[in-house]
């Protein structure tokens, strides 16, 4: 079980790693391409179409300054603390990315079927985790608002988790979500056997099944500390399982770019559970506190 200094450094940790990596993917045609589609279809941003190139980069030098300040050892926490603060800002403007065009999925019906937006709704738990994280980097300036944003932390984290796997869960079971899945379900050791015994909707499905069990589990967070520790054991196994995926599906690198290091599309929806995963480390954590006081 993590103690705070351990899920604090990997929050830390993950934060930097997710972010100096987009950042520093925004200087190439990929991330040129993901800025493009979110700028185009975006219901504020659609004039800044032919700006793209220039605002992947911005974007970029934006991820690396805040990843930098999250998780280089500075001796003032106060500093730190501003790269929590430009993390929020971020993943709050990330989100108004589920006003865009390309969020839906047209095949399905629209909203509240959620295709490329997925990996925006978990930029929910990644604010509550900046929230959290930050709330330890105390200085006469902020430290009179620590434990109430430490206290606001908690439910967004907790809702990000939940949202996220209710979204996408029930979205395991439409036809579009199954094809989406079935090149990583294939690649994978851990999940290809399946196909020789089930057809495709019905890996889906169980797959979706299992991650709605799973955030039931966390209703516990509100009323059954041992039904909600449940919930956290199976997310991260769940949030395992999906990470493993930037080790067994070729898709998660962009083979045009040369593949490892160079995301893709897919591999930067992938590594985003890295945050999760922090996300549940820091409520087991909080769970420890609050048994022991």
């Amino acid at each position: 079980m993590p103690s705070t200094t351990n899920a604090l450094l990997f929050a830390r940790a993950s934060l930097a790693v997710i972010f100096f990596w987009f950042g520093a993917m925004g200087f190439t045609p990929v991330g040129e391409a993901i800025a493009g589609s979110w700028i185009s279809g975006h219901a504020f941003l659609s004039g800044l179409e032919d700006q793209a190139a220039s605002a992947a980069r911005a974007l970029g030098i934006y991820q690396i300054v805040m990843a930098v300040l999250i998780g280089a050892p500075l001796p003032l926490g106060s500093f730190r603390r501003i790269g929590f603060v430009l993390l929020g800002i971020f993943a709050g403007l990330a989100l108004t990315a589920l006003l865009t065009n390309p969020v839906w999925l047209e095949a399905e019906g629209g909203f509240p079927a959620i295709g490329s937006g997925q990996g925006i709704l978990k930029y929910i738990a990644i604010l509550g985790l900046a929230l959290w994280a930050g709330s330890f980097d105390n200085s006469r300036i902020f430290s009179n608002r620590t434990s109430k944003t430490r206290a606001i932390s908690l439910p967004v984290m907790w809702c990000g988790l939940v949202v996220v796997l209710v979204w996408i869960g029930l979205m395991k079971f439409t036809a579009a979500e199954a094809a989406g899945i079935a090149p990583l379900i294939a690649s994978s050791p851990l999940f290809s056997w399946m196909q020789a015994f089930m057809p495709e909707q019905a890996i889906s499905a169980l797959i979706g099944v299992i991650e709605i069990l799973t955030a039931l589990a966390l209703l516990g967070y509100w009323f059954n500390p041992r039904l909600f520790r449940i919930g956290l054991v199976m997310s991260i196994i769940t949030f395992l399982m999906t990470l493993s995926f930037l080790f067994t599906y070729p898709g998660a690198w962009d083979a045009d770019l040369g593949g490892f290091p160079a995301l893709s599309r897919s591999g930067h929806f992938l590594l985003k559970d890295l945050a999760l995963l922090a996300v549940c480390f820091a409520f087991i954590n909080e769970t420890r506190v609050r048994r022991y006081r």
